[in-house]
This record gives structure tokens, C-alpha cells and sequence, in this order.
């Protein structure tokens, strides 16, 4: 009799979220050949929520039997700690790796905490002589520190991917609001809609965030080739100027120095490009030395003064690069542009190494 009421809550209330743990946990497992340690964080919220997902039913169970009061108090513990972390695994998801540590987990404790006092005291939560629920002054704890990591989540992901197209951010911000939606709902009609909401959401940050990967430049965190191909069709109707740049002497630098400092120099090189970018002003690394931005609704003058600065940023790092630009005008193609982007660019380059008396040929 149990077991038949355990599969009919699980599949009445649970079916959409254990559908997307299975399907999710598959998806991961596949990928722990890649050795991404990132993958781990993933994993966080997809195992809390299970878990919900069978508290849920087995404190459903334990509320039709009285002689299960221990029992039920502590399932009931356990899915009040769990809810929190799982949002704090959906927030350990999006959370640049440097701003990762321990004291993201402080408040998640100190729900744990409160609850657990509900075996000795009724501040959390208790039942009555009628073994019905009752919410104590501090039972909304849970909620309240929820809402506070899905506040972050929709912070962090507004700020980390500032940067990103409109579009993909938006999707990434819907996700975030209807988790603090369930919130707010789960805490006035006591209901278990986050751990859903929290499912979703963590396979579109997976999708999008392997999609972030596929489109970076893993050495300088620039957008790759690939990605400034989608982009040039994508934007075309946007773009209204291509710079070409290139780095002046990685070749000689890698045979004297090694390609460690040849990575080095492009790191700064890429640093220095991220520093003018913006959404409107996108970088690229196409291949070896060689850069690309694209400029989308820029005039002339904001083109010529963010290429001067990026490239008195490359000098004041100890390095030099040869720039080109070509404004779009008429029925020019996206070819057109780029083609006359980079002949500006070579003749920057020739420039250069004909004042520093350089052949060109050995660099």
C-alpha cells in the first residue's frame, strides 16, 4: 500500500523533474571522460533535487502515519537543507571559478541549523495534536536564504555574461526569475515547485555554458573562429566596421624565449582586447597571432580611438601589434571588408618592420 502511494505521489507531483534527472545524469556521465572539473558543480544541483524529489515522497508517506513522527521530522530536515543547496549549486554553476569558496555554503549551515532544531523545538517548524504541519517563526528560513541565492544567480549571470548576445542572456535570466517565482510560490501554497524550476534552469546553464566554451578562445578568453563566423552572419546587418590585427614578432619570440612566452605575449595581447570590448565591440582569435573585432553600430572616430588604445595598451605590456580597419560603405560584403581590413593591416605590418629595419620573412 505504501509503495502504490509513493508511485503515485512521484508520478502526480515529480514526473517532469525525475524525467530531467535521469535524462541530465546521463548527459553528464557521458561527459566525465572530458576530466572537467567544472562537470562537478553540475552535478550539484541535479543530486539535491533527487533527493527532494524522494523526500518529498517518503515525507508524504511518513504524514499518513503517526508512528512515523521522527521519522517524518527528519525527512522533513533533510528536504529543508536541500532545497537552498541546490540553489547554491546552480550558483556554484554560473560562479566565475576565481570567486568560488566556502563561504557560499555559510548560509545553506545555517538552515541546516535551524531546522534541525525542530526535534527539540517548534521555532522551525512542528505538528500539532493532530499531526498536521505547523510553520514556526523561523520556517520561512528556507525560503528566504533560496531567494537569496537565486538573487546571486540572476546577479552573476547578468554581470558575467554582460557581454553575450541579447538573446542567450535573456533565456539565462527567465531561468534565474522563475526559480525565485517557485520561491515565492512554494513558501505561500506550500508546494515543491523549485526543485523543478532548478532543473531546468541547470540544463540551460549547461547548454549554454558549453556553448560559451565551444565559442572561446581557451588561451586569451576571446571569442574563437568559430565564433566570428557565426557572428559575421548573424550580425551583418549590425556591423559597420572589421578590424584585422596581428602580432608583430611571436615567430622570433617563440624561437628565442620558447612558446610559453609566445603564449604570454598573446594572453596580454588578448587582455588588451577585452579591455576595449563590450557587446557592441567584439574580439576574436582566429588562428595563431592573428585578431579580429568586430564593431556593430560604431562610427569611424569610436573605431580609430578604441584601436589606438588597444594597441597603446599592447605597447605599455612590452609587446607590438600591427592594426588595419576598413569601415563598411555602400553594397560592400562582409568579404569586402574583411579583405580590405586585412590589406590595411598588412601595410601596418610592413610599416613597422621597414622603420624597425626588421625582415619580415624571419619574424
Amino acid at each position: 500500500m505504501q509503495l502504490e502511494t509513493m508511485i503515485d505521489i512521484l508520478l502526480q507531483e515529480h514526473f517532469t523533474t525525475l524525467v530531467l534527472v535521469v535524462a541530465y545524469a546521463i548527459k553528464l556521465y557521458e561527459q566525465k571522460q572530458t576530466k572537467d572539473i567544472e562537470l562537478r558543480y553540475f552535478w550539484m544541483p541535479l543530486v539535491s533535487c533527487f533527493l527532494l524529489v524522494i523526500e518529498d515522497v517518503c515525507e508524504n508517506v511518513a504524514s499518513l502515519n503517526p508512528s512515523l513522527y521522527y521519522m517524518r521530522i527528519f525527512l522533513s530536515v533533510i528536504g529543508y537543507f536541500f532545497r537552498p543547496f541546490a540553489a547554491v549549486g546552480l550558483l556554484l554553476v554560473v560562479t566565475p571559478p576565481e570567486k568560488r569558496n566556502w563561504k557560499i555554503f555559510i548560509p545553506c549551515y545555517i538552515n541546516g541549523i535551524i531546522f534541525l532544531t525542530a526535534f527539540f523545538s517548534p521555532i522551525a517548524f512542528s505538528y500539532d495534536e493532530n499531526y498536521h504541519f505547523q510553520r514556526g517563526p523561523l520556517g520561512y528560513t528556507v525560503f528566504i536564504v533560496g531567494f537569496f541565492y537565486m538573487l546571486q544567480v540572476l546577479v552573476v549571470t547578468w554581470k558575467r555574461f554582460y557581454k553575450r548576445d541579447v538573446t542567450e542572456r535573456t533565456i539565462l535570466i527567465i531561468c534565474a526569475l522563475s526559480c525565485i517565482a517557485a520561491t515565492f510560490i512554494d513558501a505561500t501554497y506550500d508546494t515543491s515547485h523549485l526543485p523543478e524550476c532548478i532543473m531546468v534552469s541547470s540544463v540551460f546553464f549547461y547548454i549554454f555554458l558549453r556553448s560559451y566554451d565551444n565559442r572561446s578562445d581557451p588561451l586569451t578568453s576571446l571569442q574563437n573562429r568559430f565564433a566570428f563566423y557565426n557572428d559575421l552572419l548573424r550580425n551583418e546587418k549590425s556591423i559597420t566596421a572589421i578590424a584585422s590585427l596581428d602580432m608583430n614578432g611571436l615567430k622570433t619570440l617563440n624561437d628565442t624565449q620558447g612558446h610559453a612566452a609566445g603564449d604570454k605575449a598573446l594572453k596580454e595581447i588578448g587582455n588588451c582586447l577585452l579591455e576595449i570590448s563590450d557587446r557592441n565591440i567584439i574580439s576574436y582569435r582566429i588562428g595563431g597571432d592573428e585578431f579580429v573585432i568586430l564593431f556593430l553600430q560604431q562610427n569611424e572616430k569610436t573605431v580609430q580611438n578604441k584601436l589606438r588604445l588597444a594597441k597603446d595598451n599592447v605597447v605599455k605590456s612590452g609587446y607590438s601589434i600591427s592594426v588595419g580597419y576598413a569601415m563598411r560603405s555602400g553594397n560592400s560584403t562582409m568579404d569586402d571588408v574583411l579583405q580590405k581590413s586585412d590589406h590595411n593591416m598588412y601595410k601596418d605590418k610592413e610599416e613597422y618592420y621597414a622603420h624597425n629595419k626588421i625582415n619580415q620573412r624571419m619574424t
